[in-house]
């Protein structure tokens, strides 16, 4: 009896203890006040789903960033089905959603990702969104929102990826801004993935190849249009990349920027040093 006594005391400090409310270097917020309710939503159907897209649950992405220039932290939401999102930091963790004002209209399918960037050196941050192109049933291609200001405080947006040479139609991931050449001006580089099991492509020696659609591709900023120098840069553009993610960093610390792609299944990561 005196050993059941010891552990039911034993069990109620457990249950005092589970009680006491733990202190965490985060707090949740309510979507009740932050007003933001954005959901990427996915709906398989029988021509898209993971059976004949393997990156169907890969999602999507947001970006944060001061698009109004008012010291406050924006949210961008990208949407793989549904429509992409803008929500105005209005202060005290509540946001406004402006995408209908902002002149933003990136409601078809399949949004990858997004990057901001100060395109055109104004100082004002643009949003370069990553799609997928020329895929059964889809026919996305990359846009590019430039910001043209506020008008009534909302930041309003022009789709211009064409007039930039950025309308680019492939299987795109992510993308990333940097001057890999040092001539002051941003290039970029286009991260690509495959769509199909590894088994489909064959061996490693694919990566010689050049595949339009899901090769990796780098483009130079020359006098404001991007122009595609892959070939000319080394870059591998074969169909096995699979890239998952790819980050900028001077690695060898010569004052010039690398580019490290991280590749998903059998392919090796890729590390690009320049010169």
């Amino acid at each position: 009896m005196q050993h059941i006594k010891v552990y039911i005391i034993f069990l109620s400090l457990l249950a005092c203890i589970s009680c006491k409310k733990k202190e965490t270097l985060f707090s949740f917020i309510n979507s009740s006040k932050t007003h933001i309710n954005f959901q990427n939503t996915l709906t398989s159907t029988t021509d898209l789903n993971i059976l004949n897209y393997l990156y169907f649950y890969n999602g999507s992405g947001v970006s944060a960033a001061d698009f109004n220039n008012d010291g406050l932290t924006d949210l961008y939401f990208t949407a793989n089905q549904s429509e992409d999102k803008l929500y105005l930091n209005l202060g005290d963790f509540i946001f406004d959603d402006i995408t209908a004002l902002s002149g933003i209209d990136n409601s078809s399918n399949w949004t990858t990702g997004s990057t901001v960037v100060d395109i055109n050196n104004d100082g004002l941050l643009d949003i370069y969104i990553c799609k997928l192109g020329n895929y059964p049933g889809i026919e996305g291609q990359n846009l590019l929102y430039i910001n043209q200001g506020l008008k009534n405080g909302i930041p309003i947006f022009k789709e211009s990826a064409q007039e930039y040479g950025l309308n680019i139609k492939s299987f795109a991931t992510q993308s990333v801004f940097f001057d890999y050449d040092h001539d002051s001006d941003l290039d970029m580089f286009l991260l690509n993935h495959s769509t199909h099991p590894n088994s489909n492509y064959g061996s490693g020696k694919t990566r010689m190849q050049t595949d339009s659609l899901s090769g990796d591709r780098l483009y130079e900023n020359i006098d404001g249009k991007y122009v595609d120098v892959s070939a000319k840069a080394g870059i591998f553009q074969g169909k096995i990349g699979y890239g998952l993610g790819v980050s900028i960093s001077d690695i060898n610390n010569d004052g010039f920027p690398d580019i490290y792609v991280g590749n998903d299944f059998f392919e090796n990561d890729y590390l690009y040093i320049y010169p």
